[in-house]
């Protein structure tokens, strides 16, 4: 398997990639669509991985991370039920 072969499978492979960065951060009312576009994606926990083992910033895996981190200004809109259902996501399952 090559580096970058899992995006290949991701939902994500044809968009924007701006919806995912500066988009993301300026339209309040898009980040639940994203969230829920990436909560469909089959790559999703290798997403994820990827962006927090490279200290990456913008969505990764349905999370805004800055500098690899979960970023609390860009997460604010989720609720706890779905913070859970995320992060068992992540963690847990596929």
């Amino acid at each position: 398997m090559k580096k970058h072969d899992w995006k290949d499978d991701a939902v994500c492979l044809d968009y924007d990639t701006n919806l995912f960065f500066e988009k993301y951060e300026d339209d309040e009312t898009l980040r639940p669509a994203i969230d829920k576009l990436c909560s469909e994606c089959p790559v999703r926990k290798h997403c994820f991985a990827v962006g927090v083992s490279q200290k990456e910033w913008g969505v990764w895996g349905g999370v805004y991370l800055e500098n690899g981190s979960i970023s609390r200004e860009f997460s604010r809109h989720r609720s706890k039920a779905a913070w859970a259902e995320t992060w068992q996501t992540l963690t847990l399952g596929d």
